[in-house]
Formats: C-alpha cells, sequence, structure tokens
C-alpha cells in the first residue's frame, strides 16, 4: 500500500470517528504486538481469534498424528506449520509466547 494511499485510508476513517483506530498504523498482512492483533486482507483479526486458531491448530495437529494413517500425517504436518507460523508471528513481538 502506498504511502499517500495509506495516508488517504487512514484520513477517512479518523473522519468517520475512528480517530483512535489512527493510534496504530498499519499494512496488509502484519502482526501488531500491542494489540494482538493481525492486519490482513483489508481487516483486523482480533486477539482472541489469533489465540483460537492457534488452539485450533495445535488440538487438530495432536489429533492427527496420533493415528497411524500416512494420509492424516501429512494433514498433520500442515496443521503443525500453521500453528508453528502462528506461534513464531506471536513470539516475534511478545517476550512471553503463548505454551503449545
Amino acid at each position: 500500500m502506498s504511502l499517500g494511499r495509506e495516508d488517504l485510508i487512514h484520513s477517512l476513517a479518523k473522519s468517520m470517528g475512528m480517530g483512535d483506530a489512527q493510534k496504530t498504523r498499519f499494512t496488509s498482512g502484519k502482526y501488531n504486538p500491542e494489540s494482538g492483533s493481525i492486519f490482513g486482507n483489508g481487516h483486523i483479526i482480533p486477539k482472541r481469534t489469533v489465540e483460537q486458531a492457534r488452539i485450533y491448530f495445535l488440538n487438530q495437529y495432536r489429533k492427527l498424528a496420533e493415528k497411524d494413517d500416512e494420509g492424516a500425517k501429512d494433514l498433520a504436518d500442515i496443521y503443525e506449520v500453521a500453528f508453528e507460523a502462528i506461534n513464531m508471528m506471536v513470539e516475534s513481538g511478545n517476550p512471553n509466547p503463548p505454551e503449545g
């Protein structure tokens, strides 16, 4: 997102009464360690949803990793990647990362 476009978006949001939202400027696809939110695809994913996703992927990984089925193990690997990606993102901005 170009700087001019970003400034315009923030100005419009501020004029619509979203002044507090202007304290945190963001670009798409970024993690905000202060709020725990992810900014992506033009919307905000709140900290609660990020944590729910982390727990979901961890639980799915654990269920499938125990199965004696090659397809389940392949899917478990995919869930593990998602879980670890969320952990890395959160840990990069948080001195007290979530436990797995």
